[in-house]
């Protein structure tokens, strides 16, 4: 599934705003998507960078990168639910990756609810390493 991976920092465009807004509301565990759209921008104001997948016109995915340069941290991963399995959240973060690395980031890191096996399985299978804690993490 060819999807473009875009950066954003400072603000969201309206456009992309709205879209990832769905994707929000679609996620199991997010709780109110207008909160987590806010803490976003929030982050976006504090040199946060936010990552999206743009697929035939419309956003689909999205990760906010924050911390600093050594040791970066990933939060709020989104994928619009008809585009789930297909392979989206591992281009994503795999793209996030490259692009961190040629920033000078040391490391990746996320940190998720261990007994989700699907996002287990995504970060072993690109080169995450478990930490205690629900802690994954990448050397750049």
């Amino acid at each position: 599934m060819p999807v473009e991976i875009q950066e954003f920092h400072r603000v969201l465009p309206g456009e992309v705003r709205e879209q990832l807004h769905k994707v929000y509301v679609d996620m199991p565990a997010s709780k109110d998507a207008d909160n987590v759209i806010a803490n976003i921008e929030q982050s976006l104001q504090t040199g946060a960078r936010y990552y999206a997948g743009l697929f035939n016109g419309r956003w689909i995915c999205g990760v906010l990168v924050s911390g600093d340069l050594q040791d970066r941290n990933m939060s709020y991963l989104a994928v619009h639910p008809a585009t789930r399995g297909r392979g989206v959240a591992e281009r994503l973060v795999n793209e996030v990756r490259a692009l961190e690395g040629q920033r000078g980031s040391g490391y990746l890191s996320t940190e998720f609810d261990v007994t989700d096996a699907d996002l287990v399985s995504i970060f072993e299978a690109i080169g995450f390493i478990a930490h205690e804690g629900g802690l994954y993490r990448c050397q750049l």
